[in-house]
């Protein structure tokens, strides 16, 4: 669904904001986010949020230990000069 401002048309492209990005005309509530929407919207991205941490940290970790196995690998070939 789109919404529009009911003064210039143009497209409300964040419901969060009580005025349009546009002409700044101040939206009427019917075309915003409820307090409860927004609650939702805000727990669902700290979750989002939470979950890329988790994923970059798992991938950091990863990048470590290969970088570490590499080291090692030079480490031992170094050992045969």
């Amino acid at each position: 669904m789109s919404y529009h401002c009911p003064k210039c048309k143009g497209v409300i492209y964040n419901r969060r904001n009580k005025q349009c990005g546009f002409c700044g005309t101040e939206l009427p509530a019917e075309l915003l986010f409820t307090a409860a929407e927004i609650a939702v919207l805000d727990k669902d991205e700290a979750a989002a949020e939470e979950l890329h941490r988790q994923k970059q940290a798992k991938e950091d970790e990863k990048e470590k230990e290969r970088r570490a196995r590499a080291s090692s690998e030079i480490i031992d070939l170094n050992s045969f000069s």
